[in-house]
């Protein structure tokens, strides 16, 4: 190992070394997570992975052979770091959210390996050492393959349901848990009938208000209206029906009370 890095050759060597531990430590911490694992089908992502990984050691040893160096073990205390994190994580979990934390460790996992193998070609490429490079780029692959998949699956569960039934849940439980997710449907449809009630009611209302603007009640012309242009107001006729009639005799009255008013 390197005691000080002082040429870019010893620094890509050194991260070389140091992708190198970070693959052993992740296929240790791979078999873990593999046996807390509830899901079937998690269990067999991370047995996948595992065999890739694998694959992936034997492929930094050759990048060393490739490079005329010994195989060397840098350390990386970043995957140390995500293997404590994830076992103590799941040691305070509830057993049937273990997947769902098992996959956030994962995906945290893969996109540092995936920087780890992206910086790594880009010294290898700057060094010219195209055999080296073609062989990282099948390493940073299959790191993106494996994170897709694990990005996948923790999206599936997250929207289906993070948890999973524990082992030994009495029947009664199980029946209690599906009773409260009917009930909540129930109560959002009931929601949704009553919010669709008060919106018909709405819209009733505004086709109202627009009958009465197009069609205001009594401006219809009536027969016999003295003015023409007035507006009827409702129970109000406008229609001279000659009810206050004038003889010569009131009109004589009239005339003298007039005069009389005027000359007392």
């Amino acid at each position: 190992m390197f005691e000080r890095l002082n040429t870019p050759e010893q620094i890509f060597s050194y991260k070389l070394g140091a992708a190198l531990t970070m693959e052993k430590d992740t296929l240790a911490m791979l078999g873990d997570l593999q046996g807390e694992a509830r899901r079937p089908e998690l269990k067999a992502l991370l047995a996948e992975h595992a065999e890739e990984t694998r694959q992936q050691i034997t492929v930094l040893e050759q990048c060393f052979a490739l490079l005329g160096e010994e195989v060397d073990d840098s350390p990386c205390p970043v995957t140390k770091a995500l293997a404590a994190e994830a076992k103590a994580n799941l040691k305070k979990t509830d057993d049937s959210l273990v997947d769902a934390v098992i996959l956030a460790g994962a995906l945290e996992t893969e996109y540092h390996e995936q920087a780890v193998y992206e910086t790594l070609l880009i010294h290898a490429r700057a060094r010219g050492a195209a055999p080296v490079a073609a062989l990282l780029e099948t390493n940073l692959a299959t790191e993106r393959d494996a994170g897709a998949k694990v990005k996948a699956m923790a999206e599936r569960i997250a929207t289906t349901g993070v948890a999973v039934p524990v082992e030994g849940m009495s029947g009664g439980v199980k029946a209690g848990l599906v009773a409260g997710a009917a009930a909540a449907v129930g109560v959002a449809a009931a929601a949704a009938s009553k919010v669709a009630g008060h919106q018909a009611e709405k819209a009733g209302e505004a086709a109202a208000a627009r009958s009465l603007e197009e069609n205001p009640v009594g401006t219809a012309p009536v027969t016999g209206v003295t003015d023409p242009g007035a507006v009827v107001e409702p129970g109000v006729s406008t229609v001279d029906t000659g009810a206050e009639e004038f003889n010569d005799d009131a009109l004589v009255q009239r005339i003298a009370e007039s005069e009389h008013r005027a000359h007392p």
